[in-house]
């Protein structure tokens, strides 16, 4: 006999309560709802953090290698900007036949950016600067060389597709930059005594030190855009210690120009920081520690235009009478834009041209010779007329507002992404403004970079589009669209 009283014992495999197994579900009624077996939670560990869905706004592995598509297209791309940027091995032909030859047999989606899209209309207007031109042999040299910059650009917007390719790729050249240009220059300053009148320079498309300057700004913003992406690990100090030798380097290069375009950067990236006050004092620290290391001479080359505001007298601005020739030189190159107003005198004829503008008894003596206009924007217009100028920087000017649209899109939902952003576009305002002394304009430094900012923008927004439909999906009972970092864009 049975004790009401006491509860029945379950056998063994049996549901509490009964004589049901335990590993078979009881049938349901039609229309009750099924419970759902309790799940053992456990609390979340440190290493499970990172482990978040949707799109990742800082880089989480240690390893920039981590999670990238070694394409043939990326592979080529990345051979040749170690050979532009190092000139250690004569591999850039090579690498972009490579890099071509992926383009072609790519499967991803074929992208052309805005960017690109102006440049060939102004490679166009180009080419009819070569029907009147002077110098068709000049102008069909230099054709060739905007025309493969065209083509280095395309490679560029269709090899860099997700963020560890965009991530591996910044490491990639500003390390290239920071081993040879970078160290070059400071071994020729401090070791071998090499230098261009007591300024720093390396030596290839790196000899002149205003470009190097120059470009040392843009890799500024590159390494800035890299950091806001780094949460910790190597990829990060070796950024931070890059962020103290360019500046450093562009002090040594003593170039007024460069000066100008780093104090544009320099101040739009403050006045842009999400955390303003911290970014003033670390700059702050960092002027101190460049400062206290460089030689006490090197602003003397800015200095020296005080002279300028005292005498009116160019001449006493600089000891190798740098600021009066430039000078002159604009002279000649305003005189030969107002003579060719519309096609200009053919993209690359300007050094001839001024060569024989000079001889006028209307200039000075110091700007005789095949010169170069010392200036971008002189020389654009001066080479391709206000028209071929206006296509030039339009498409410059819109890829940047472009770019900015998009930042302003992350904004909120990738915060960090937009600061990378951000910092791209002051890197490549401060080469402009450095470009007022210089002439850098069929450079591939500058499209390169801005196409990098276009791919990360084109990323970013792949991923802000999928964070917004999932929003949408969730308010309307839908199942999440498939993680955008998975597709290629």
């Amino acid at each position: 006999m049975t004790n009401p009283n006491r509860p029945p014992v379950p056998s063994a495999g049996l549901a509490p309560g009964g004589l049901w197994p335990a590993h078979i579900p009881r049938p349901q009624a039609p229309g009750a709802p099924i419970a759902a077996r309790p799940q053992r939670t456990q609390a979340p560990t440190k290493r499970d953090e990172p482990q978040a869905t949707g799109p990742q706004d800082i880089a989480q592995a240690r390893m920039p290698w981590t999670g990238v598509q070694w394409t043939l297209i990326y592979v080529g791309f990345l051979g040749y900007v170690l050979a532009v940027t190092t000139y250690r091995l004569p591999i850039g032909d090579i690498s972009m036949v490579v890099a071509l030859l992926g383009l072609l047999t790519q499967r991803d989606r074929f992208r052309v950016p805005g960017l690109l899209v102006g440049l060939g209309v102004f490679l166009t207007w180009c080419v009819i600067g070569y029907v009147v031109t002077r110098d068709p042999g000049l102008v069909w040299d230099r054709l060739q060389i905007v025309g493969k910059l065209w083509l280095i650009g395309l490679v560029a917007a269709n090899a860099l597709r997700t963020r560890e390719q965009i991530r591996f790729f910044l490491v990639w050249w500003l390390a290239c930059f920071a081993f040879y240009p970078v160290r070059g220059a400071i071994f020729n300053y401090y070791i071998y005594h090499e230098t261009v009148v007591g300024r720093a320079s390396w030596n290839y498309i790196f000899s002149n030190p205003n470009d190097l300057a120059a470009y040392c700004i843009l890799m500024l913003g590159l390494a800035l855009a890299l950091l806001s992406l780094e949460r910790r690990g190597p990829v990060k100090m070796g950024t931070i210690a890059g962020l103290a030798m360019l500046p450093f380097l562009i002090l040594l290069t003593r170039s007024r120009g460069a000066f100008l375009g780093f104090a544009v950067f320099l101040l739009l990236v403050i006045m842009g920081h999400r955390k303003r006050i911290q970014a003033l004092l670390a700059t702050a620290v960092l002027a101190i520690i460049v400062f206290s290391v460089a030689p006490p001479d090197v602003l003397n080359r800015v200095k020296g235009l005080e002279s300028v505001e005292s005498t009116g007298d160019l001449k006493d601005a600089d000891q190798e009478g740098s600021a009066y020739q430039r000078f002159e030189i604009w002279k000649v190159a305003r005189t030969i834009i107002s003579d060719y107003p519309i096609t200009g005198v053919g993209l690359g004829a300007y050094p001839a041209m001024h060569a024989r503008y000079a001889r006028r008894s209307q200039f000075d003596p110091t700007a005789l010779g095949r010169r170069d206009t010392h200036s971008t924007y002189l020389n654009v217009t001066a080479e391709t007329g206000f028209v071929g100028a206006f296509i030039y920087f339009f498409s410059y000017i819109s890829a940047l507002l472009s770019i900015n649209s998009v930042r302003r899109r992350v904004k909120k939902d990738l915060p960090h992404t937009s600061q990378s952003l951000f910092v791209f576009l002051c890197g490549v305002l401060g080469f402009f403004a450095a470009a007022v002394f210089g002439s850098m304009a069929h450079v591939s430094f500058l499209a390169l970079t801005v196409i990098v900012a276009w791919c990360m923008s084109e990323v970013a927004r792949k991923e802000v589009e999928k964070i917004e439909a999932d929003r949408r999906n969730a308010a309307f009972g839908r199942a999440p669209q498939i993680d955008a970092r998975a597709v290629p864009v």
